[in-house]
C-alpha cells in the first residue's frame, strides 16, 4: 500500500497522544519551519528535542521519536516507533507541505487567522524558495533570519537545552494578539539596535535585508512591496508579529539577528580578502574553501565589481551539516543557467526539490564547483 505524508502525520499524531515521545531534526543550518515545528512539539509533550544529521545519531534516540524535517532519505532505517515528518524526498515541492504544516496538523494545532496566514507564507518560502516573493504580496523573510539563526546556534548537533525560546515562540503560535499591517513598523525597530551600518554603506547588496529593514521601521507595507523588496524576498513576516505578540522574544531574535549579520560581515570579508576561486565555464562557479554563507557571498562579489546580478553563477561553500562535503546554491534569478536537480552520483548527498541548491562530497570547494561545471552542461 503506498504510504502517503498524511499516513505520516496521522502516525505521528498517534505517538504525539500517547505522550512520552522524542522529537528529532537536522543539525546545522536551521529554517523557519523547523524552528516553528520545534516550538510546536515542545509545546505539545516532547520531552526532548535533538539535533542530528545520522541516521545512526537518530536511531539512538530512545522511545518514541518524531522525526521532522529530515529523515526520508534514511526513514527505511527506522523501526516503527519512528514517524517521520519530512518533505525533501520528493520530485516535487508541491507533494508536501513543509515539516511546520506536517507538525501543526499532527499537535492538532488551532491558529488564528494572522498566525496561519504567516505559517501559510513560511510554507510557501521553504518549499518555493525566493520565487514565492512575486505573488507574496508584503510577506517575505526579515526577522524570521533571526529566529531560525538562534534557534541553529542554540544547538547545532545534539540535545536542544534551552528551551525557554520555544517556549515563548509557542506562546506566539497560539497568541490572541492582533494587529494591521502597519503595526509591524515597531518589530522592524529592531533593526536600529544592529551594529552593522558602516558595512551596509560599502556592501549595500551584502546587507540589503538590514537596510530594507531600517527603512520598514517606518513603512513597512511600502517597503515591503518595493522593487527592492522583491528581488531580496523580504517582507513582513512570523517572526515580526511574534516580537509583537510576546515582547519577552525580541532579546532572542535580536541575537539571532546579529548572528545572521555577523555571517553576512563574514561573507564581506572574505570577498574582500580574496578567499574564493572564480571559475569561468558556460556558468560562472564560485569556491570558498569556508563556512561561508553562499547568497551574501555572491552579493558582496557584486558590491565589489567581481561578479554582476545579469552573469549566471553559483556558489560553492562547506556544507555545515556533513564533514567532507559542500554546499552548492545558485540565485533563483538564474534558475533557467543552473539547475542541481541534474547532479548524479555516488557523491551527491542532496538535491533540493527546485534545483537551487544541492550537497555534495569532494576533496574541495573547487573541486565540487568544476564537477558540476561538467555535469551542469554536459
Amino acid at each position: 500500500m503506498l504510504v502517503t505524508w498524511l499516513d505520516d502525520v496521522q502516525k505521528a499524531a498517534a505517538i504525539i497522544r500517547g505522550g512520552r515521545y522524542a522529537a528529532v531534526t537536522h543539525g546545522g543550518v536551521a529554517h523557519m519551519d523547523d524552528t516553528l515545528a520545534a516550538a510546536l512539539l515542545h509545546r505539545h509533550g516532547a520531552e526532548a528535542i535533538y539535533r542530528h544529521n545520522a541516521a545512526e545519531e537518530v536511531l539512538a534516540v530512545e522511545g518514541y521519536v518524531v522525526v521532522f524535517d529530515i529523515g526520508d532519505s534514511f526513514r527505511d532505517k527506522l523501526p516503527d516507533r519512528y514517524a517521520v515528518l519530512d518533505h525533501h524526498g520528493v520530485a516535487d515541492p508541491a507533494e508536501e507541505p513543509s515539516s511546520v504544516v506536517q507538525v501543526a496538523l499532527a499537535v492538532g494545532a488551532k491558529l488564528r487567522p494572522l498566525q496561519a496566514h504567516l505559517i501559510h507564507h513560511v510554507d510557501l518560502f521553504d518549499r518555493y524558495g525566493p520565487a514565492v516573493k512575486r505573488w507574496a504580496g508584503p510577506y517575505g523573510n526579515s526577522l524570521n533570519n533571526g529566529v531560525a539563526k538562534y534557534f541553529g546556534d542554540l544547538a547545532p548537533t545534539g540535545r536542544v537545552k534551552d528551551v525557554k525560546f520555544l517556549d515563548l515562540l509557542a506562546d506566539a503560535v497560539y497568541s490572541a494578539f492582533e494587529a494591521d499591517l502597519p503595526a509591524f513598523a515597531e518589530a522592524f525597530k529592531l533593526a536600529e539596535k544592529l551594529p552593522y551600518a558602516d558595512l551596509a554603506q560599502k556592501f549595500p547588496r551584502t546587507f540589503h535585508t538590514l537596510k530594507l529593514m531600517l527603512e520598514a521601521a517606518k513603512d513597512p507595507v511600502s517597503v515591503s512591496m518595493s522593487r527592492d523588496a522583491l528581488e531580496a524576498g523580504f517582507g513582513i513576516d512570523f517572526a515580526c508579529y511574534a516580537v509583537l505578540a510576546v515582547p519577552e522574544l525580541e532579546p532572542y531574535v535580536l541575537k539571532g539577528l546579529e548572528r545572521h549579520y555577523a555571517e553576512a560581515k563574514k561573507a564581506a570579508e572574505a570577498a574582500a580578502a580574496g578567499q574564493y576561486t572564480v571559475i569561468k565555464g558556460p556558468v560562472t562557479a564560485v569556491a570558498a574553501e569556508d563556512h561561508v554563507p553562499p547568497g551574501p557571498l555572491w552579493n558582496a562579489l557584486q558590491d565589489l565589481g567581481i561578479l554582476t546580478a545579469a552573469e549566471p553563477a553559483f556558489v560553492v561553500v562547506k556544507d555545515r551539516r556533513n564533514p567532507g562535503a559542500y554546499t552548492l546554491w545558485r540565485p533563483d534569478r538564474h534558475a533557467n543557467a543552473v539547475d542541481f536537480r541534474r547532479l548524479q552520483g555516488p557523491e551527491v548527498i542532496f538535491k533540493h526539490a527546485t534545483g537551487f541548491l544541492a550537497v555534495v562530497k569532494a576533496e574541495s570547494a573547487e573541486a565540487a564547483a568544476r564537477r558540476a561545471l561538467a555535469q551542469l552542461h554536459a
